[in-house]
């Protein structure tokens, strides 16, 4: 039982295996049908009726040569690539046939697909460019027909307006001959068959049409603008030229307006050169620059009328600005003698005021000379406008320089006066100085400091002997001035120094008298303070003397007895 129950296991697995072979099988045959249908369909595009009717044609030229192109394509398709699909089907089917070849039968039939594909796409190809072949002579001929419409409407227009184009007439013509023996040799292509051939030489001919017609839209307005703007500036800048001459007008040595209206005239007759020739970017360039010219020429000119009205405008103002400084100067002469009568004056004043009346006598001269030329017509406005304002700038330097003088002299007497406020304070200064010392009565005071106090008493003196001559040197006095300052305020800062070390001192000795019971070595401190204090005049050293011995046993001393003195002083506000 359990053997016939194998068995029939085994004709099961065995019929459902032949089954699913028989399935793909099946599968198979259909896709490989598929295929040879599509190789079919590439068969059936009309590559060799296209190729025979392009043929009959008598092609010639590039037109020939693309058929016999399209031809070893087409060749290489029929005679290597369907067979070759062919026989890759046969194998495909042949395997699938077999029972136990069905992967083979499948790659086979991927690659007839792969083959399929790529012949499709090229003899599609093929058959477009052999249906662009045959549609290209009735394209040419539409092509044609647009092209001379617009080349017999160019012709037309350049006969009927030929004034407007004015000596680019010629060269358009000669571009229109041109174009003409272009459609001769069109029509030579397409006779002879050569219809790609035929059709370049149309693209050739539209490229010039577009170009002639830029060329006949562009022109009449530049010779327009050429005659009715350039020439009439032209003409304008000869006659004014003509004009300012009667009217004793002269120009500056560098400058030639003739020779500037001529490069005008030059320029212009570049750009109509330029515009003959139709060459239209550089007759663009040639006029940019015959606007530069114009302009520069005009403006030349045009400096001139502008100088003459600034000199009538200003000839009255120079004078007076003249007489002005000059009179300054006069007055700061005199008051420098003046002041040379009280005060002691560097020297440098009286010879910058005479060098700076010798500057005015010179403007005055070439102001003078200047205005002489303008009446003798033999001096350029520009010219005469240039001296005038280089001297408005020298008299102006020159009136900054004699009111800064004049302003130093007057502010002599007023350093006189306050030199002799100051020294009066100096003194309450110093006799201030002197009370706080001898209200401390201290034993002494530091010999630097001493040194400094006497010294600035011999300034003192000094100042005060220089004050009261009879011709005072303020430069001498100010130094002296200065000196004493910064003397008074070291003397003051240092004294109050030591005026705060001699009254902390004394609440240091009376903080230390609290632990003299219990610690008798205190003692030695008050009696090395009192030594630093008397003998050495050393108040800071006292001080500190009585301060290091309460601190080995109260740390906290030093700030207590500051504070203590900062509250007194405070209180009793000394």
């Amino acid at each position: 039982m359990e053997l016939l129950i194998a068995l029939l296991v085994v004709i099961l697995i065995v019929l459902i295996g032949y089954g699913i072979l028989y399935y793909l099988s099946k599968k198979q045959t259909k896709t490989n049908q598929e295929l040879d249908e599509q190789k079919q369909e590439i068969m059936a595009i009309p590559v060799a009726d296209k190729l025979y009717t392009i043929k009959n044609k008598n092609v010639t030229g590039k037109t020939g040569r693309a058929l016999e192109n399209e031809q070893a394509n087409w060749q290489t398709i029929t005679q290597y690539k369907l067979p070759e699909i062919e026989a890759v089907l046969v194998s495909a089917q042949d395997a699938t046939d077999k029972l136990f070849s069905k992967i083979k039968a499948r790659q086979m039939s991927d690659k007839a697909e792969d083959l399929i594909q790529e012949a499709r796409t090229e003899v599609e190809g093929i058959n477009q460019r052999l249906e662009k072949l045959l549609d290209q002579e009735a394209a040419n001929a539409t092509y044609h027909e647009e092209l001379y419409d617009r080349y017999a409407k160019i012709r037309k227009q350049l006969l009927a307006h030929s004034y407007a184009y004015g000596p680019s007439q010629e060269t358009l013509e000669k571009n229109l001959s041109y174009i003409e023996l272009d459609f001769t040799k069109y029509n030579e292509l397409m006779n002879d068959g050569d219809f790609i051939g035929a059709h370049e030489i149309l693209e050739q001919i539209q490229a010039d049409i577009e170009s002639l017609e830029g060329m006949m839209e562009e022109i009449p307005s530049l010779l327009t603008r050429i005659d009715e703007e350039y020439m009439a500036q032209y003409e304008d800048l000869n006659q004014g030229y003509k004009a300012m001459l009667e009217e004793d007008y002269r120009f500056p040595m560098d400058v030639d307006i003739p020779e500037e209206i001529n490069q005008v005239d030059k320029v212009i007759t570049n750009a109509k050169e330029a515009i003959a020739r139709a060459d239209l970017d550089e007759a663009q360039a040639i006029m940019e620059r015959a606007e530069v010219q114009i302009d520069r020429t005009y403006e030349l000119m045009e400096a001139e009328l502008r100088a003459k009205q600034y000199i009538g405008a200003n000839q009255g103002a120079m004078q007076q600005a003249l007489t002005k400084v000059h009179q300054s100067n006069r007055y700061a002469i005199l008051e420098i003698d003046r002041v040379a009568q009280n005060y002691q004056l560097s020297g440098s004043e009286m010879s910058q005021m005479r060098d700076y009346a010798d500057q005015i006598d010179r403007l005055q001269e070439t102001i003078d000379y200047s205005n002489q030329q303008e009446g003798n017509h033999t001096i350029a406005y520009t010219d005469m406008e240039t001296r005038y304002r280089d001297s408005y700038d020298t008299l102006s330097e020159i009136e900054k320089g004699q009111s800064k003088i004049v302003s130093s002299l007057a502010g002599l007497k007023q350093q006189e006066r306050e030199a002799r406020d100051q020294l009066y304070l100096y003194e309450l200064e110093l006799r201030n100085i002197k009370r706080k010392v001898s209200q401390y009565h201290l034993p002494g005071l530091d010999a630097s400091y001493l040194d400094r106090f006497f010294a600035c008493e011999d300034t003192l003196d000094a100042m005060r002997s220089k004050l009261n001559r009879v011709k005072l040197d303020m430069d001498e006095i100010n130094r002296l001035n200065q000196i004493i300052a910064e003397d008074i305020e070291f003397l003051d800062t240092e004294i109050e120094k030591t005026l705060d070390y001699v009254r902390l001192t004394e609440t240091a000795i009376q903080y230390a008298n609290r632990y003299r019971a219990s610690h008798p070595e205190i003692n030695d401190a008050v009696d090395y303070s009192h030594y630093l204090f008397n003998e050495r005049y050393d108040y800071q050293g006292a001080y500190q003397a009585i301060v290091d011995g309460v601190s080995k046993f109260d740390s906290q001393a030093q700030s207590e007895i500051e504070k203590i003195y900062r509250a007194d002083k405070a209180k009793y506000n000394y």
